[in-house]
């Protein structure tokens, strides 16, 4: 699959995305690089991901002013595990990940889940929140509006946005947030 890059619309960034094959899934590359709140960055994550789109396991380094890092795994059934394998309870029930920085993780439940045309489903998810990295389970619910579109819902902060999906399912744009320049 060739690259993917999204341009940030509130703050200087940019992100080199790519997919490929990998074991019995695909391999989730990307790489962001910015400013935010007057802080330079730079974000590399690896997600590992099973053929049928579930998060096996994720890693995040954020270099710039600090470096940090971060690698956790899933048992794929909504457990989520630390480096040195301790159970992290407070995640439990997440099968996704949201990655605060990247439109791609967008793209994790809708390629997971089956949608029809209206419905609905609230999803626990691992919200990472960069660059502070803040780690959190949110509620978020994802409606299909459209063939290719969907309502994202941030069910704690009431934030929403209709977010457009190409046709196999990877994010076009976040309205106000992100722009798909390359793909």
């Amino acid at each position: 699959m060739q690259p993917i890059i999204w341009q940030a619309l509130r703050w200087p960034a940019t992100e080199y995305c790519t997919l490929q094959d990998h074991a019995q899934g695909m391999l989730a590359n990307g790489r962001i690089n910015g400013v935010y709140e007057q802080q330079p960055f730079s974000v590399h994550y690896t997600i590992e991901i099973t053929a049928d789109w579930r998060v096996s396991s994720f890693h995040i380094r954020q270099e710039g002013i600090h470096y940090t890092e971060l690698k956790l795994t899933s048992d794929l059934h909504g457990h989520w595990f630390d480096k040195d394998n301790n159970h992290i309870a407070a995640f439990d029930h997440c099968i996704d990940i949201d990655i605060s920085l990247t439109p791609f993780t967008n793209t994790l439940p809708i390629k997971r889940e089956s949608f029809e045309e209206g419905e609905s489903k609230v999803l626990d998810m691992l919200y990472i929140s960069l660059p502070a990295f803040e780690l959190q389970k949110v509620q978020q619910r994802y409606t299909r509006i459209g063939r290719h579109e969907y309502l994202y819902e941030n069910i704690v902060t009431d934030f929403s946005a209709n977010i457009p999906f190409d046709h196999q399912g990877i994010v076009q744009d976040y309205p106000g947030l992100f722009k798909r320049i390359y793909y």
